[in-house]
């Protein structure tokens, strides 16, 4: 029978992470998904995660040499076979009922793009009030010339998908934004749904530390709404699990702030040169 999910999972070395989303797929109470599985030829035991899931999940493992998110979810997408594609990140988690609602959403409302709401994961609870706060800025930005996604955890009708051409795979960062921006060009409301929730990891912020982490987001979104997609490498940006195996960063806070503040100014000295 053919699916009406696709799952696509871009990974890079998330032997650690990866698992946790599986077993979450796993426990699903929808069962009528696929699992599909872009990896960028991980050097870890990625590969051998997913194949411990085969008697378990309907999964497929497919590995292309561009290390890219942009380019692995678009050939997962490629691989797929079901009505809607469901992209998650390889650090997501997700609750046993979350399909079931978005597909209850789907069948209800009708629609080509739909953004789960996203909250911190378990661990950081404590931040749940800026991402309530961030849900709703960018649930609001779908009215605003320049639109935002909440990461790259979203639902897309997968010819939908197709006719857009996918994620801009030229684009350093924010690749998920510049979709939905897209995605509005062709008259198409993107929804919001609040009964499905992903759980974004923080995994990032604990590795670089807060400063450096809000500071990349900042310039990120300034860059995005004065000087428009962002092709160049602004800052430092690795992808993969093995990120984080690294040995923490022991720089003063104040030499991080008085760094970060300065490149900050300069940032906007020059969109304001601009």
């Amino acid at each position: 029978m053919k699916p009406f999910f696709s799952v696509v999972i871009p990974t890079l070395n998330e032997e650690k992470y990866l698992p946790k989303l599986l077993d979450d797929l796993y426990k699903q109470t929808e069962k009528g998904f696929e699992v599909i599985i872009a990896d960028s030829y991980s050097k870890d035991n990625t590969k051998k995660v997913v194949y411990n899931f085969m008697d378990k999940l309907n999964i497929q493992f497919f590995q292309t040499k561009l290390k890219n998110v942009a380019a692995q979810r678009n050939h997962g997408a490629s691989k797929s076979s079901g009505d809607y594609l469901v992209f998650l990140d390889a650090d997501t988690q997700i609750n046993s009922s979350f399909l079931k609602k978005v597909k209850k959403v789907i069948l209800k409302r009708k629609g080509l793009a739909f953004i789960p709401y996203f909250l911190p994961d378990r661990e950081y609870k404590q931040y749940k009030s800026l991402f309530d706060l961030s849900n709703m800025l960018v649930e609001f930005s779908q009215n605003l010339p320049k639109r935002f996604s909440l990461g790259g955890n979203m639902v897309i009708e997968r010819n939908f998908f197709g006719i857009v051409r996918g994620f801009n795979e030229e684009l350093f960062i924010a690749e998920d934004h510049e979709l939905i921006q897209r995605i509005s060009q062709w008259g198409v409301e993107v929804k919001f749904i609040r009964e499905a929730k992903t759980y974004f990891s923080l995994r990032r912020m604990k590795k670089e530390g807060k400063i450096k982490f809000f500071y990349k987001y900042f310039v990120s979104t300034a860059r995005r709404i004065f000087s428009g997609e962002i092709k160049d490498k602004i800052y430092d940006y690795q992808m993969g699990g093995q990120v984080y195996e690294k040995e923490k960063n022991n720089h003063k806070k104040e030499e991080f702030i008085e760094h970060y503040l300065n490149q900050i100014k300069e940032l906007f000295n020059k969109l304001i040169k601009d």
